[in-house]
């Protein structure tokens, strides 16, 4: 028997069995109870005392090496104007007086090192009053500032990296024909000490309210960059008031945790 060509193309296919289909169903977010809801806030407040502590604790180490600190550059100013007196006499070589000088300028870093690290220390924990503080706030929308007398909280929607501190610095020098004044750039020795996450973030040491302050907040609004102006560690006390440019801060087992 003869088969036309094209038949047995033009018979028609067998139907595949349909497969029944799933509804995707959107998990439920599980419920946390009211008791739940009190562990992690007392969980969150002794996180937050224990930081506290341990700060006063370090800081309470630094004062007690910066006195020493100063003793020591006490000394070696003595000594340099001593040796002063005596090259003029010509009883000593200019050699002596070069290495005083240079005993001094060390002794004089090492103070200005631990004063920085007070500094640093002050405006943690400020930081970390402030978070208490953001956290009783709502949201910031992009844009929109959110204040409650002692911080001043701006989302920007343009993202922020250490390597546009550049533009920030520019328009300060250019504004004010000096550096800007920054504590802290990125992750510190006195974040690692105390276990915060400051990796994408800058600190600078003006006062929201200052002048100089208050043309940075404006500046950065006007580049949506993110920042948090903080008025000091303590309501009605400028010890620890800066401005933070970048992401909030958070202890750095919060952040592995993510």
């Amino acid at each position: 028997m003869t088969v036309a060509p094209g038949v047995a193309a033009q018979k028609p296919a067998r139907k595949r069995a349909s497969t029944p289909q799933t509804r995707s169903q959107t998990p439920t977010p599980p419920q946390v109870s009211e008791t739940d809801q009190e562990k992690l806030a007392d969980a969150a407040s002794q996180s937050r005392a224990n930081l506290l502590e341990a700060s006063s604790v370090y800081r309470e180490s630094l004062e007690k090496l910066l006195e020493l600190q100063r003793q020591d550059e006490a000394r070696a100013t003595e000594l340099v104007e001593k040796r002063e007196s005596l090259l003029d006499l010509g009883v000593i070589a200019k050699r002596e007086l070069d290495e005083s000088e240079q005993a001094l300028a060390e002794a004089r870093s090492k103070t200005t090192g631990t004063q920085k690290q007070i500094a640093e220390i002050d405006q943690l924990v400020a930081e970390v009053n402030a978070a208490e503080e953001l956290a009783k706030m709502p949201p910031a929308p992009q844009g929109v500032y959110r204040s409650n007398g002692v911080l001043i909280r701006y989302a920007g929607a343009s993202r922020w990296a250490l390597g546009d501190f550049g533009k920030v610095d520019a328009f300060f020098r250019l504004k004010f024909g000096k550096p800007l004044p920054v504590s802290a750039v990125g992750q510190t020795e006195t974040h690692n000490h105390l276990g915060f996450d400051h990796r994408e973030a800058i600190d600078v040491a003006v006062h929201p309210d200052s002048a100089e302050g208050q043309e940075l907040v404006n500046y950065l609004a006007s580049q949506g960059i993110s920042f948090i102006a903080i008025r000091g560690a303590i309501a009605g006390s400028a010890t620890g008031a800066h401005i933070h440019i970048g992401p909030p801060s958070k202890r750095i087992n919060q952040y592995r945790e993510r």
